[in-house]
């Protein structure tokens, strides 16, 4: 005790942790109070800034002397200087600090751990700006609280559960998912107080940033407002989503078969769920796996009889769980494509957790009984068409029908009903958009989904086919090419000659995508071939809609494909359609195409495009567009006009020299259009445009790739 004090200072950095057992040894032993405190002092201080290792050897010190000396001098001795530490300017010395208040949990009295060492830890979690700290602060939180006993301190320890889920660190929030929020919900489980309390306030959080996040839509606030919120409504439904494994436990351990479950000798099916959370594995939080397994194959048996009994624990789930996603399911617009997808993805869970038997016996019915039309349906009725037209439709087809491949053929059928009932009664159709989306990313649904439009390619109702031509157009990019070959083309190929001439526009973006995606050289020709006649065949003279979609297709084409094809075919097209509507006596179709129009060249002038391009299609027919805008809409004249100053600097100059004003181009007109005082809004906080539940899911897919 007299001599490491002055040992340690003449002791090499890299070698100073070889005196922690002396340290700890000596201050075990020592008689006198001051000594053992000063020895203690220098263990804390021994390295400057000990890293994982060296921490844990100091912890591994700490915790044989709580074992060998008490909790007495535990809590007179030890804890000191580790309260000493939680404001030190180094970080390992704070997540030393961290740590160790989570190791020596089990060896201090459950008073001192609901009071000082909780204490100690708030003071960090609050006031540390270290992220890494105070995840560190989170995960040992999760400790701590497994080992307190004070029912009283549950409220307390839940608003530091709080605070840990939205923190702006995300360390911390998957600290507090994976550690904090099942060590509290084990808690809550002893308590009595896992659905009672836990379960609906944090789904409560759930509830209330749908409530915001559409309030703040519908008010057509900023848009970035809009993504905060829902970005606030993402991270209620994942750290939710992680409670399920806890929430079926529950509903397990305390089902009336849970006692004959027990019986060692009774064999169980295998149950398989993927977690990659330790603490939300089902059979850490039940015990062991064979108990899980004999656990869910008597919940399989009893949830199959004609009607079972519902305990408590299973209570929650059925009459208040499932009727809650529902409402806010109804409530959700369909263009919050990551919102839906998050929805999706918690009811995929739910149903892989409860089993196939149990989604049959419950859940299905729950979702069938408000999405099944009845016989006096009105589509004039916003109440009755709200279910088929939100995001509830694709939640129930892709997280609930598709979770079982057995139940792919059903998902199959109810697709094609919602589908054809949805178009009969000409509702929006965002919502089986969003479905086809979704489900459109697993290859193994490809065939599916091309045989559920196949099926109504033939349908009496017009606008029935419609929509098989306007859904086949999101196949386009994802199917292979035979599946693309040989049923989907075609079946565009058939309604481009529907008797029906809306039908017939419905495929033009259908084709333009094939066009921008496939690889094969014959269906590039058909989709050629097809738009060609769109435009060149006296029959479509005067059909305004195949006209606008045209504009449309090539608009969106032509800066994605392939250079020659926009050189030889877009351009010349573009060019002849706006001298057509140059001559068009119908002011109304003629404003019409004319905004198109200037939305198909304002993309295409951001394009590299030969100078002679520009001097024989660009600048013709950009004046053209100037006299349509001088006659029908005068708002649109500077950015045309700006198109024109900059097509006429691109024909003046050589190609490099082109290329190299883009940039500044593109700024130029988008400065003339945010002046623009337009009418519209903008496409996050349109919920009326009938392109918006698309966009914005192609949208989420690009970001994911």
């Amino acid at each position: 005790g007299r001599s490491l004090p002055h040992v340690v200072p003449n002791v090499l950095l890299a070698h100073r942790e070889e005196l922690i057992p002396l340290l700890l040894c000596a201050a075990t032993q020592h008689p006198e109070e001051r000594d053992r405190d000063q020895l203690l002092n220098i263990l804390f201080n021994l390295i400057k800034k000990p890293n994982v290792e060296q921490r844990q050897m100091i912890i591994t010190g700490c915790v044989a002397f709580a074992k060998h000396n008490g909790v007495l001098r535990v809590e007179a001795e030890l804890l000191p200087q580790c309260w000493e530490q939680i404001t030190h300017k180094y970080v390992e010395r704070r997540l030393l600090v961290a740590e160790s208040c989570g190791a020596l949990a089990p060896y201090l009295p459950s008073e001192l751990r609901s009071s000082l060492v909780l204490s100690m830890l708030k003071q960090m979690l609050s006031d540390d700006k270290s992220g890494e700290v105070r995840a560190a602060v989170t995960k040992n939180l999760g400790l701590i609280v497994s080992f307190i006993d004070d029912g009283d301190k549950f409220s307390q320890c839940y608003e530091l559960l709080q605070s840990t889920l939205s923190d702006s660190d995300g360390n911390v929030v998957e600290s507090a998912q994976h550690i904090f929020m099942p060590a509290m919900a084990a808690w809550a489980y002893e308590l009595n107080q896992l659905e009672p309390w836990l379960l609906p306030r944090l789904f409560g959080q759930v509830t209330a940033c749908v409530t915001k996040v559409m309030t703040s839509l519908n008010a057509q606030e900023d848009d970035e407002k809009v993504i905060r919120q829902e970005d606030n409504l993402l991270l209620c439904l994942f750290t939710y989503s992680k409670l399920l494994p806890w929430q079926l436990a529950s509903v397990l351990q305390t089902a009336p078969f849970s006692a004959e479950a027990d019986v060692e000798s009774i064999t169980g099916d295998e149950f398989q769920y993927e977690t990659t959370a330790p603490l939300l594995n089902l059979a850490t939080i039940i015990g062991d796996q064979a108990r899980v397994n004999r656990l869910t194959t008597f919940f399989k048996k009893h949830v199959e009889q004609p009607a079972f009994h519902l305990w408590p624990s299973i209570q929650w789930t059925v009459e208040e769980f499932l009727p809650r996603v529902m409402d806010l399911l109804i409530q959700l617009n369909v263009c919050l494509s990551k919102s839906l997808r998050a929805f999706i993805q918690l009811l995929d869970s739910f149903s892989a957790l409860y089993g196939r038997a149990f989604v049959h016996a419950k859940v299905k019915p729950y979702f069938m009984n408000i999405l099944n039309p009845t016989k006096d349906f009105d589509p004039r009725s916003t109440a009755q068409t709200a279910a088929l037209t939100s995001s509830l439709l694709p939640a129930f087809v892709c997280g609930v029908l598709g979770c079982f491949p057995e139940d792919w053929s059903e998902m199959g059928e109810t697709l094609h009903r919602l589908l054809c009932h949805v178009a009969l009664n000409m509702l929006p159709m965002d919502a089986v958009e969003a479905a086809f989306i979704v489900l459109c990313e697993n290859a193994d649904l490809h065939e599916l989904l091309v045989g559920i439009l196949w099926d109504v390619v033939q349908h009496s109702a017009m606008h029935v086919r419609c929509t098989a031509a306007n859904l086949f157009e999101l196949l386009v990019r994802d199917v292979n090419e035979s599946l693309l070959s040989k049923r989907v083309v075609p079946a565009l190929v058939t309604l481009a000659s529907d008797s029906e001439m809306t039908v017939r526009a419905a495929t033009v973006m259908a084709f333009g995508t094939l066009l921008e995606s496939a690889k094969s050289k014959i269906l590039l020709e058909k989709a050629h071939m097809q738009l060609t006649s769109f435009l060149d065949e006296p029959l479509y003279e005067n059909e305004h809609g195949v006209r606008m979609e045209m504009v449309r297709t090539l608009g969106r084409v032509g800066p994605n494909a392939d250079p020659s094809f926009r050189d030889q075919f877009v351009l010349p097209r573009l060019h002849q359609i706006v001298q057509e509507n140059n001559e068009s006596s119908n002011e109304t179709k003629r404003r019409d195409i004319a905004n198109e129009l200037l939305e198909a060249f304002r993309a295409l002038s951001c394009c590299f495009i030969p100078a002679e391009l520009v001097n024989d299609h660009m600048l013709p027919a950009l004046r053209c567009l100037l006299s349509d805008m001088e006659a029908v809409d005068s708002s649109n004249m500077d950015a045309v006009q700006v198109l024109i100053v900059d097509a006429k600097r691109t024909g003046d100059q050589s190609g490099s020299s082109a290329a190299q004003v883009e940039p500044d181009r593109k700024g130029r007109i988008m400065r003339v259009l945010r002046r623009k005082d337009t009418s519209t809004s903008s496409v996050t906080t349109s919920a009326s445009s009938p392109r918006s539940a698309r966009s914005f899911f192609r949208l989420s897919k690009q970001n994911q790739n």
